[in-house]
């Protein structure tokens, strides 16, 4: 399994549950500020798990559709 914070890992199976979230949206959700749920994104982003930006939303990409899968289990 890959190697992400539970933070984000959250982050990911809330974008993933939502479609397309943006970083408000993923706070709320998770209880976080915005600014932190950006930093989530942010690495999710980097790591190639997510696309999109702060002004359209995020994504899940095949990389982390497939990590999503693997936490479900």
């Amino acid at each position: 399994m890959s190697k992400i914070l539970a933070s984000e890992r959250d982050a990911l199976m809330i974008i993933n549950e939502l479609g397309v979230a943006k970083q408000e949206e993923i706070g709320k959700e998770l209880g976080f500020s915005p600014g932190y749920a950006a930093v989530l994104c942010r690495s999710l982003w980097k790591n190639g798990y997510i696309r999109g930006t702060t002004m359209t939303g995020y994504e899940v990409r095949e990389k982390g559709k497939r990590l999503a899968e693997e936490l479900k289990k």
